[in-house]
Parts: structure tokens; sequence; C-alpha cells
């Protein structure tokens, strides 16, 4: 009985401190830079296609944004809760060059922040 309970303590005691290291998804960044304005390299199409895509305003809804890209591609992105406008308080109308910043989960475009062009 002494063995088991010697044994109980030591998992337990692993459960603890291993769990302890254990970080929440949400704070994870995976690598998204922290911009918050318009890059000057963006407007000659030098940025990191990892974690920006550059376009230009399709639709706007809340939650839902749709870009045109320079390649003619049309992308519909979610946006989540979370997810801030630069500049701060502005809307994103149809016409407006954005840049999207986020990470690729997927196949899926998980947007952070999204920053219109001055």
């Amino acid at each position: 009985m002494r063995f088991f309970s010697g044994i109980t303590a030591l998992v337990a005691a692993m459960l603890l401190v291993g769990g302890a290291s254990i970080a929440p998804v949400a704070a994870q960044d995976y690598g998204v830079p922290s911009y918050t304005t318009w890059q000057p390299g963006w407007d000659a199409h030098q940025y990191d296609k990892h974690h920006v895509i550059l376009g230009t305003v399709a639709s706007f809804a809340p939650y839902r944004l749709t870009v045109a890209r320079r390649n003619g591609n049309v992308q519909t992105v979610d946006l989540k809760n979370g997810t801030i406008i630069y500049p701060t308080g502005a809307t994103p109308t149809q016409g407006e060059r954005v840049s999207l910043v986020g990470y690729y989960s997927n196949g899926t475009f998980i947007c952070n922040r999204v920053i219109i062009r001055p």
C-alpha cells in the first residue's frame, strides 16, 4: 500500500509541475509581427507572406472582411473577437488598401490586426 501511495504522490507532483508550464493557446503569437501602422515596403509588395495579406477591401461586415489581392484572388477572412483595426476606431470601406496581419492555421488565415493604408 505504501508503494502505491508514493507513486500516486509522485504522479500528482509531476502533473502539477508539468501542468504549470503549459501556456494557454491564446497567449501564443505564432511569430506574428507586431505591426500597427502601414509599413513602407508594403507599397512595393515587400512583406512577410506567412503573416501578412495585402489587398483592397471588396466588402466588410462585422467579423468578416473580403479583400481583392494583387494576384486577382478574392479572399474572405473571418475576424475574431480581439481583432484590432488600425487606425483605432476606423472601419474598412470598399476600395481601401489594407494589410491583414496574422497567421495561417490549417489553411485558414487567422487575422489579429487589420491596418488601413493612410
